[in-house]
């Protein structure tokens, strides 16, 4: 018998978001989804498929564990770690410009650059250049052992943390995700998530700073 954290209403409202999030869009797309209580850690409710039953969606994979590209939400933890060092704050003027980092030439999603801006501007519009600046200044290392501190499993394809790192070139898992996303609004502390009651513990590692 196990006493879980998971809330039945909160799980049942996001069983029934994910089968209807994925009506409209191409028969192979799958979504997952979790809730989690960055205090605590307490997952309350977690979607690894839009249907377990719908093999076209691959709906017996559970996504939430799923090492997949996360894009661009590892940026403010990039941002978070150029903070701490002093390399810059929210309104700091950074270049968005063409720039290359021996063979690597990272890009804007839209192609264009947008000139000097502040630091908190760049990261509400996603700019991919500012932040492998800011990457190239601290070392992609250090985003890995950051991840890994705060209790993420991250995996690299090829074995080597490069710039791409700051872009999603990694493999995380949704649920590592979460909890990165914890670590931050916990000041900052590692915030290891669970399942069952009981579990809980204090924050950990303080590893970033607010």
């Amino acid at each position: 018998h196990h006493q879980l954290t998971l809330k039945v209403d909160l799980q049942r409202s996001l069983e029934i978001l994910a089968k209807n999030s994925v009506i409209s869009l191409p028969s192979d797309v799958s979504v997952a989804m979790i809730v989690a209580d960055h205090q605590t850690g307490d997952i309350l409710a977690s979607v690894g498929s839009a249907e377990y039953d719908n093999t076209a969606r691959q709906g017996f994979v559970d996504m939430t564990r799923a090492h997949r590209s996360p894009g661009s939400t590892l940026k403010p933890f990039v941002y978070a770690m150029a903070f701490d060092r002093g390399l810059a704050h929210p309104q700091t003027l950074i270049n968005d410009r063409p720039i290359a980092f021996r063979s690597y030439a990272p890009r804007n999603f839209d192609g264009g650059y947008r000139g000097e801006l502040p630091v908190a501007e760049a990261l509400r519009q996603s700019l991919n250049i500012p932040v492998v600046m800011l990457m190239h200044e601290i070392g992609p290392a250090h985003l890995m052992d950051v991840m890994r501190r705060a209790g993420a499993s991250p995996k690299l394809p090829g074995g080597t943390a490069g710039l791409a790192v700051a872009l999603g070139g990694i493999g995380v898992t949704l649920e590592d995700l979460v909890s990165l996303y914890a670590m931050l609004a916990n000041g900052g502390k590692a915030r290891p998530l669970h399942w069952q009651r009981g579990q809980e513990t204090p924050s950990g590692a303080q590893i970033l700073n607010r």
